[in-house]
């Protein structure tokens, strides 16, 4: 074997070749605790320790040879190709610890990220307004207490994870399901250039892995095993998000679930979470609050410290609900000295985080 090879290349061309999977990988790794140990089988006893055909065993051990290593190992260094696997000492913790870890992990983006307390934020891919709001706001929070927002780069709650994290100032790890320079959904192209270049990009899956369905499931146990806990803010009743719910609970971590409104079927995933005894969620404190010793001491917002209103701003936050209320609506419901500084009003109550502002001119209530 050529002295430049390590554990780590033999994975990797062990990881791209056809018709081998993470599970095999990991049943290798949990029996011999290296990859290099495929030189020493014959095509009977890697046929049974990878449980594969006998003639994929053989195509795999005619492949593998050091020469062939080296190339693919100059090859993907040429092209800018990076992973971090099981063996490096920067690979997360949190991930060994799962029951099961990926072996390796592509990423595009500022590595140093897993080093950070994080927590993943799901949910549906069309959220109502309330449910944008929601993840608006405690994201937000979540990214001021010094937490890295952990998602899936789906359309709706997750791509608003990663949004608000980005605006923030904060951190945002997000975990795709296809190879790393794929970008799926196209419609998410400019959020994905943002986080390859302000935050992490992460897939198991080798470059070129096209978005097939059931690799996003694969990816949730990624998504919940990063993170301290899970926070669901909307899901239907059967909505995938709460696959990395369960996945969390598997885990062992935390599940968090925000409440809405009954008649919504949006509302259906979490509080039949909080049912299950995940924790209801409002405030970002109420996530803080189990992992207090974990958190960056440099938080700059205290949770729990109400902002203080004037007299006018309370008329104005009176009147909004969790339900969106047109600006124009606002403005023939209050008297006439509040709607002369209503804009004002309604900025400075959205600066203390006290309302949030939609789309098209509508506000609600955090």
């Amino acid at each position: 074997m050529k002295e430049s090879l390590l554990e780590r290349d033999w994975l990797y061309s062990l990881r791209i070749r056809k018709g081998v999977g993470r599970r095999m990988l990991q049943r290798l790794f949990e029996r011999y605790g290296c990859f290099s140990v495929i030189r020493q089988l014959d095509q009977e006893e890697l046929s049974r320790e990878l449980q594969i055909s006998p003639t994929i065993g053989a195509a795999i051990l005619s492949q593998l040879v050091p020469e062939q290593i080296e190339w693919e190992k100059q090859r993907r260094v040429m092209a800018g190709q990076r992973f971090i696997c099981i063996l490096d000492p920067e690979f997360p913790e949190s991930l060994r610890e799962i029951p099961d870890p990926p072996m390796l992990l592509f990423y595009a983006g500022e590595l140093s990220l897993l080093q950070k307390p994080l927590v993943a934020v799901v949910g549906a891919r069309k959220p109502t307004s309330y449910g944008r709001a929601s993840c608006q706001f405690l994201t937000e929070q979540l990214s001021n207490l010094g937490l890295g927002i952990v998602s899936g780069l789906a359309l709706g709650i997750d791509a608003i994870a990663h949004q608000t994290a980005i605006r923030t100032g904060g951190t945002t790890i997000a975990v795709l399901g296809c190879g790393i320079d794929i970008v799926y959904p196209r419609s998410n192209s400019g959020l994905f250039a943002q986080i390859k270049e302000k935050g992490l990009l992460l897939s198991e899956h080798p470059y070129g892995t096209s978005p097939v369905p059931g690799l996003f499931p694969e990816r949730n146990r990624i998504i919940s095993g990063l993170s301290l806990g899970t926070l669901v803010v909307e899901a239907a009743e059967k909505s995938g998000s709460l696959i990395t719910a369960d996945c969390a609970l598997e885990q062992g971590r935390d599940v968090f679930a925000v409440p809405g409104p009954i008649f919504s079927e949006m509302s259906a995933g979490p509080h039949n979470l909080i049912k299950q005894g995940a924790k209801l969620v409002t405030n970002a404190a109420d996530l803080a609050e189990e992992w207090i010793g974990q958190l960056a001491t440099s938080a700059h917002i205290s949770l729990r410290e109400k902002p203080k209103v004037n007299d006018e701003e309370r008329e104005v936050l009176a009147l909004l609900t969790h339900e969106p209320l047109h600006h124009n609506q606002l403005a023939d419901m209050v008297p006439a000295e509040v709607n002369r500084m209503l804009n004002k009003h309604l900025l400075m109550l959205e600066t203390k985080g006290l309302i949030h502002s939609l789309p098209g001119g509508f506000y609600v209530k955090n």
